[in-house]
Parts: C-alpha cells; sequence; structure tokens
C-alpha cells in the first residue's frame, strides 16, 4: 500500500469513527491534522534527500567528466570515435532505464530513492546526445535540434518510468530548445520577431502553463501536472521579472545606457500581473502559487527599490515603512484566507 492509499483509509477511518459516534468533530479535526503533519513532513524529508542526492550526482558527474575528461582521454586512447562514443551511452542508457524500471517494481514506495537513481538515466542520456550532436557538427552551430531531440528522450523515457525528474529535465531541455531555436531564426539578432530574450521567454512559459492543462486533460500525463506547474509558473515568473528590469531592450549595452525610470510601465505592469497572481492564488486555495506569488511580490518590491529609491530615501525609513507594509498585508491575507475557508 502506498502513501496515498495510506491517507485515503485513515481518512476513511477518521470518518467513520465521527459517523459512528466514537469520536467527536473536535478529535476527529486533530488525528486528521496530525496525520497530515507526519506525512508533510517524512516528504519533505524524502523531497530534501532526492534534491542531496541529485545534486551530488551533478558534482561528481561535472568532477570525471567536465574537470578530468575521463571519457575524452579514453576515446582517444583507443582511438574511438565520437558516434561510438555516443552509442556506447545509449545503450549504458538503455541499461540504466530497465534497472530503474526494475527497482520501481521491486520497491514501489521508495519514490525518492527511485527517482534519485534515474539521475544516472540523466546523466548518461545528455553524454550520448552530446557526442552524436559533436559528430554531426552541431549542424553548424546549431544546438536547437539537439535540444530537442534531448527533450523528446527524456520526456519518453519519463512516460515509461513515470518519473517526476525525467519530466522536468525534458520541459527544462524544451526551454534550451527555444533559445536556441529563437536565435538560429533570428541569425544571431538580439531580436526575435521584435523581441529580446526576456520577452520570448515570457511567451514561452504561458505556453508551458497550457502544457500544463493538457497534462491534467490526458490521463497517461496526469502524474506529472504537478512537476509541470512548478516549473511553468516559476518560469514564468522569472521571465516576468526579468522582462520587468529590462524591458524589451535589445541587449544589456543599450540597456545601461537607457534611464530605469524610462522603463517603469514594465515594472507597473509586472506588479498588476503578481496582484492578480495572488487575488487568483487565494481564491482558488492553491498554496503553491500563492507562496511562490508572494516570494517574487517580496523581490518585485525589493528590486523596485533599488531601482528608483536607493539614492534617494533613508534606508532606515524604507525599511520601516515596508515592515509595517507587509504586516499589514499579512493580516489582510489572513483575514481573506479565513473568509475562503
Amino acid at each position: 500500500m502506498d502513501t496515498k492509499e495510506e491517507a485515503a483509509v485513515v481518512q476513511k477511518a477518521i470518518k467513520k469513527w465521527k459517523s459512528d459516534g466514537i469520536i467527536d468533530e473536535a478529535l476527529a479535526e486533530k488525528l486528521a491534522a496530525d496525520y497530515d503533519d507526519v506525512e508533510s513532513n517524512s516528504m519533505v524529508l524524502s523531497t530534501y534527500a532526492l534534491i542531496a542526492s541529485v545534486s551530488c550526482g551533478l558534482l561528481a558527474f561535472g568532477a570525471l567528466v567536465m574537470d578530468e575528461k575521463w571519457i575524452e582521454l579514453i576515446r582517444k586512447r583507443f582511438g574511438f570515435s565520437e558516434v561510438f562514443v555516443g552509442i556506447g551511452f545509449i545503450l549504458l542508457t538503455i541499461a540504466f532505464v530497465y534497472f530503474s524500471k526494475k527497482r520501481a517494481q521491486k520497491k514501489p514506495d521508495a519514490e525518492a530513492a527511485n527517482e534519485a537513481y534515474n539521475i544516472t538515466i540523466v546523466l548518461s542520456l545528455a553524454v550520448a546526445i552530446a557526442y552524436i550532436g559533436r559528430s554531426i557538427g552541431y549542424q553548424n552551430g546549431n544546438y536547437a535540434p539537439i535540444l530537442l531531440l534531448a527533450s523528446a528522450s527524456y520526456a519518453g523515457i519519463a512516460l515509461y518510468l513515470r518519473s517526476g525528474l525525467l519530466w522536468v529535465t525534458a520541459i527544462l531541455g524544451l526551454v534550451g530548445w527555444w533559445a536556441a531555436q529563437t536565435y538560429y531564426w533570428s541569425q544571431g539578432d538580439d531580436y526575435f520577431i521584435g523581441m529580446n530574450y526576456a520577452l520570448r521567454m515570457v511567451i514561452f512559459s504561458v505556453l508551458l502553463l497550457l502544457l500544463q492543462t493538457i497534462t491534467m486533460r490526458v490521463k497517461t500525463l496526469n502524474t506529472f501536472t504537478s512537476s509541470t506547474k512548478i516549473i511553468s509558473w516559476i518560469s514564468f515568473l522569472i521571465s516576468a521579472w526579468t522582462l520587468s528590469i529590462l524591458g524589451n531592450s535589445r541587449s544589456i549595452e543599450v540597456w545601461s545606457d537607457i534611464k530605469q525610470g524610462n522603463l517603469w510601465y514594465w515594472a507597473v505592469g509586472f506588479t498588476v500581473v503578481l496582484i492578480g497572481m495572488i487575488a487568483f492564488a487565494f481564491r482558488k486555495k492553491d498554496p503553491f502559487l500563492r507562496d511562490v506569488t508572494l516570494v517574487f511580490f517580496l523581490i518585485n518590491i525589493y528590486t523596485r527599490y533599488f531601482e528608483y529609491f536607493w539614492d534617494k530615501t533613508n534606508k532606515g525609513l524604507f525599511f520601516a515603512i515596508l515592515a509595517f507594509s507587509f504586516w499589514w498585508i499579512g493580516k489582510a491575507a489572513e483575514k481573506w484566507w479565513k473568509k475562503s475557508i
């Protein structure tokens, strides 16, 4: 029985005890809250363990491949071609996928550990595609097809293994493809259809949010709705925040010559979007969207302060006003949240 099934059984038992008069309403709520706390703590611990494992895997990969370049040493020592190395890592990836599937079938409850194991698939497939790309010369500097191939490969394996980690990697690959493809389409120009990188990433993030709705409606993709939602909203907020600073400037050099006050409408637009998102999150009772938007709302306030007021206001007075405003926002949000329950 997995965690979701256990939760359903516990909640059903609590409801049955309450309906039979064995426990009262107050005790039922306390039992449900206590179980939620235990489950939440377990999930947090598992998540941190997964993050630590993935981080160590990435560091190990960087130390072995990027620093010592042992693959290149072996390739040149034995005269292997880049295609040969790419095919070799593809076969290694297939082996990792096979063992990952077996592991998931044997230990279905060890979700964090299973996902941590899948980092081997991410790294081995990345090396395989990189060497195959090098063997064909990246199509005269066009990295987009290789990144699209990588994204499609990760997505396919993610569907087969039901792996959130691989699905997130596929989405990140898709983001990289969009950046490379628009650069190639614009023939190296800073603008693509009149958009700089920040603006075109905002547009692409909106498309990712549409992908989230697809995962909600397609049964085989339901597993990836949560991870798609997280990546999509974070991508959108980071892109929009960057756009609020740079505007649609052609380059950093051009932006540095523009007085920041001339880009005020981008900052106002981002602030309005954040306020709308916060209201939407509270109305929909969406904890993730609420929290991440509030974080970016704070980042937005600090950004605007450093842009417009850093050299013009007393620092102590500014932060005192800021503290009072956040206290007032917190009180208002608490009342709003209680009314919506």
